[in-house]
């Protein structure tokens, strides 16, 4: 019954919160997810300013695909939030055409992105992901939308965004934190606004296949410096 799955799936996010130490939050969700579900990776991003920061995240999988999404600024979780609904991608090789330039830096199988909306209100995403293609079973697909209703109510509960109570794992946050750091200087660097700067600092890590967190690193670290010609240096 539907009650009993939301009740055995609210006791893996606890139980990962235990495991922690911690209060339970949006990250306890991620780590659920790769319990309950047969995925090889979770993550969450958040609407802000009209893009999408990751926040949260469990598994190197999770981690390579919302690399991926800051990298290109495209794939499932954006068309998810943007869209009118979940985007399942069982298989990744089959939808190259649908988004190029993620497809070509995502080294996943397969790709569900479950939006977070609040009426009108575009929250974030909850994202799976796995190494090999395949579907989601019935069950985990309702399993799935559980998870996305938990961390909805966790982060209208102040307890899953990164000014609540929930305790973040330090690379999660350099996921996005680094990198508008570095669009900051880029900006400065090109006399340009902060969303050219983002631009400019993912095309060039896709140009030379490098991760945007690792590129923005570079950028904070002052290894990597920004011109306004063509070359990116």
């Amino acid at each position: 019954m539907a009650g009993d799955d939301e009740a055995r799936i609210w006791a893996l996010i606890a139980g990962s919160a235990r495991r922690r130490g911690s209060p339970m939050s949006v990250q306890d969700v991620c780590a659920a997810s790769v319990e309950a579900v047969a995925v090889s990776g979770a993550g969450v991003s958040l609407v802000s300013h009209e893009r999408l920061e990751p926040t949260h995240l469990a598994g190197r999988l999770g981690r390579e695909l919302l690399e991926a999404e800051l990298t290109t600024g495209d794939g499932p979780c954006v068309e998810a939030v943007w869209g009118s609904g979940p985007v399942l991608v069982p298989d990744m090789a089959a939808c190259e055409g649908r988004w190029p330039a993620f497809s070509e830096v995502a080294r996943v199988g397969a790709v569900f992105a479950f939006p977070l909306v609040m009426g009108v209100v575009k929250v974030g995403v909850l994202v799976l992901c796995r190494d090999r293609p395949g579907e989601l079973a019935a069950r985990e697909q309702a399993d799935a939308l559980i998870l996305a209703g938990a961390a909805l109510t966790l982060l209208l509960d102040g307890r899953g965004s990164m000014s609540g109570h929930g305790v973040l794992p330090a690379a999660s946050l350099a996921l996005g934190v680094e990198i508008y750091q570095a669009a900051g200087m880029v900006s400065v660097q090109l006399d340009t606004t902060v969303e050219e700067a983002l631009l400019r600092l993912r095309a060039y890590a896709f140009t030379h296949d490098e991760p945007l967190t690792r590129v923005a690193r570079r950028v904070v670290q002052r290894r990597l410096r920004f011109s306004p010609d063509p070359s990116g240096r």
